[in-house]
């Protein structure tokens, strides 16, 4: 976070010259004596968080709002202009204090005159005046109808922030009023001391509260718990999302279980504004009565429970499809311990919350999921039953998620290598079934949210796949990028007409590795039927040699920048050039020949070449065209990237 030193006692000094009639808090002499130059009365506490918030008025309204401090109502069109009367003010304070739990409903006996101990602002006017935020008259009234004035607001805000009567010297109304305003407190408030204060003022003045920083120099909001942004206002959405209540669920009651009319409520799905019709099944809800919104997770994850740990025991999470999720609940753990209802090896699906974690497990034939993608091979075996000797015909399958699965099927002509396939379960049996395609082409929204005449969801899984080498690719890579149906090798689309899963081939480029082949040597003797091939690369600092698996690339003689792909064993299974330009302008992002430019991959390679040995390098390092030559390598993909830049010193 970003951070801004607040000198208080500077601040002070100059609202000491600018004022008069008024005085410095005694803390001003935190340099070196105080004020009048006696002894410092206030320690010089911790260095103060720098920070520079918006003190945005909307934002101030939509925070305290979330926080419970004031009603939707009251921060609405017409609540703003209404005056604030002192008992309700004592509410707000404590609302905004470390004492907001502890009022409770009740107080014994009644401090005030005017102040009927069944009063339900009693308890609140109690902890204000005890507390010294507030006080009464001589004559034992605390007035609580009457509007807040600004001078007493001022008073209970440098209260809250730890400043004493005894902070300041001469007239303790002045000092403070001055002292307010040189800690910007009074930002977005245009009231002079006796001025009666609306809940436009008293929400701008408790916001401008939570951003100032307090006697000991923490941000006050900081100090009750709240997170901050980088430039030091109140994060809303961290306190929203940390105030929800929930999950539910969804059910066919799911309404039922919302304390408020879900029809009436703001929805987001997955972070879009929708309609209640769009919840399914199983979703994931979370609501906000104070903002009566509903925020609903579809985003599940199907696939073998390959471990649970530490143990299963006492496990606090699950690793399914090769990824490790963690367990929100309890219930969850003990449904995957020892003794719950799971195995290792089971087909299950997680339903994910608003962090992540798991918050429902289920078999995935209980949930109709399935698993989707292309057959890698497959082969005939004896299958693992003890005792067995039948030979079973298997396929091994890459999901979307870029998970392997080996299934059994019955016949094996339907399913040669790249088949789209997709499984179902019965009963907790996988059943394997190929999928007949329909032709997509387009280019996907520059927003990265709709392709096809499809709607990109949210949580799409995106696989691209070529030549045994495969990687994740997010959404917002494919933006403006033209995908033709030969790049799809699979994909679903669901009853909302959303593209849930993708797999790709030759769109981006960036499932492969880049960098220099270094040599090559290759036997192909079609005779013999012998093809082998090894090659020698540096990627980065990496060196290595890998052989081919009965394949050659006809890199022999070819030394430079490459293109490689290595399967599971780290064989080599793919090698190929790179297309190139003489960099007549580069910069961090971007390299061009004056005709053309390219975008650089933020893994691009840098190499400083010196005679034919390859030194890793950084781009800043050789940017300059007047004392290096430099080539950018692209690949030729639809989303290609320069990828590799070598640079020879000029002589």
């Amino acid at each position: 976070m970003r951070q801004r030193f607040s000198n208080s006692f500077l601040a002070a000094l100059l609202a000491c010259a600018l004022t008069l009639t008024g005085v410095c808090p005694a803390s001003a002499a935190q340099a070196g004596g105080s004020a009048s130059g006696g002894t410092d009365s206030v320690s010089a506490g911790a260095p103060q968080t720098k920070t520079n918030p918006t003190y945005n008025q909307e934002l101030a309204r939509r925070v305290l709002v979330a926080a419970g401090v004031v009603s939707s109502a009251q921060a609405g069109t017409t609540g703003l202009k209404k005056a604030v009367s002192r008992r309700q003010f004592a509410k707000l304070l404590v609302k905004l204090s470390p004492y907001k739990n502890k009022a409770g409903t009740t107080v014994k006996t009644s401090m005030y005159a005017d102040v009927k101990k069944t009063d339900k602002y009693a308890p609140y006017i109690r902890i204000a005046v005890e507390k010294g935020w507030m006080k009464g008259n001589l004559k034992g009234k605390f007035r609580p109808k009457q509007a807040v004035s600004m001078q007493e607001a001022v008073v209970a805000v440098l209260a809250l922030l730890g400043y004493e009567d005894a902070d300041f010297q001469g007239n303790l109304a002045s000092a403070k009023f001055s002292f307010y305003k040189s800690q910007k407190l009074n930002k977005n408030i245009k009231k002079k001391q006796g001025a009666k204060l609306t809940y436009k003022d008293v929400i701008n003045l408790l916001y401008n509260l939570l951003v100032t920083p307090n006697k000991a120099g923490s941000i006050y909001g900081q100090t009750l718990g709240y997170a901050l942004d980088a430039n030091g206002d109140i994060d809303y959405l961290a306190l929203v999302y940390d105030k929800l209540d929930g999950p539910v669920i969804a059910g066919e009651d799911w309404r039922a279980q919302i304390p408020f009319d879900a029809d009436g409520a703001a929805i987001y799905i997955d972070g879009t504004k929708a309609s209640a019709e769009r919840i399914r099944m199983y979703d994931v809800l979370y609501y906000s009565k104070k903002l009566n919104s509903i925020f609903v997770y579809q985003e599940r994850v199907t696939g073998r429970l390959n471990g649970v740990s530490p143990d299963r025991y006492k496990p606090s999470a699950v690793t399914v499809s090769g990824t490790s999720y963690a367990l929100a609940s309890q219930d969850i753990a003990f449904a995957v311990s020892a003794m719950g209802s799971y195995e290792i090896g089971d087909y299950v699906t997680l339903l994910l919350g608003k962090d992540g974690t798991v918050v429902g497990i289920a078999g995935a034939a209980a949930l109709n999921s399935f698993i989707g993608g292309i057959v890698l091979g497959t082969a005939e075996k004896i299958n693992g039953d003890k005792d067995s000797t039948d030979v079973k015909k298997y396929i091994t399958m890459l999901d979307t998620l870029g998970e392997t699965h080996e299934y059994e099927v019955d016949d094996l002509k339907d399913f040669r290598e790249h088949t789209p396939v997709e499984v179902a379960f019965d009963n907790g049996k996988p059943v394997v079934n190929k999928v007949s395609l329909g032709r997509l082409n387009g280019t996907v929204s520059m927003d990265a949210t709709t392709y096809a005449g499809c709607k990109l969801s949210d949580n799409i899984h995106i696989l691209e796949y070529d030549n045994g080498s495969y990687s994740r690719v997010d959404k917002n890579r494919l933006a403006g990028l033209t995908i033709n149906f030969s790049n799809i090798l699979y994909y679903h689309v669901n009853a909302d007409k959303e593209l849930t899963d993708l797999m790709i081939r030759g769109v981006t480029g960036d499932s492969y590795r880049y960098g220099i082949l270094l040599g090559a040597t290759e036997i192909a003797s079609p005779e013999t039927m012998t093809f082998t091939g090894t090659y020698s690369y540096q990627i980065g600092d990496e060196r290595g040699t890998a052989s081919s698996n009965g394949q050659v690339f006809g890199m022999q003689g070819y030394t430079g920048p490459a293109q490689f792909a290595f399967g599971a064993n780290g064989e080599i299974t793919s090698v190929k050039t790179l297309g190139n330009i003489a960099v007549t302008s580069i910069t961090l992002t971007e390299a061009s020949n004056g005709k053309n430019a390219y975008v650089i991959s933020d893994e691009v390679g840098v190499y400083l070449k010196n005679g034919s040995n390859y030194y890793v390098t950084e781009l800043s390092k050789v940017m300059s065209l007047s004392n290096y030559e430099l080539t950018a390598y692209y690949d030729g993909t639809t989303g290609g990237r320069v990828r590799v830049i070598v640079a020879k010193a000029k002589k």
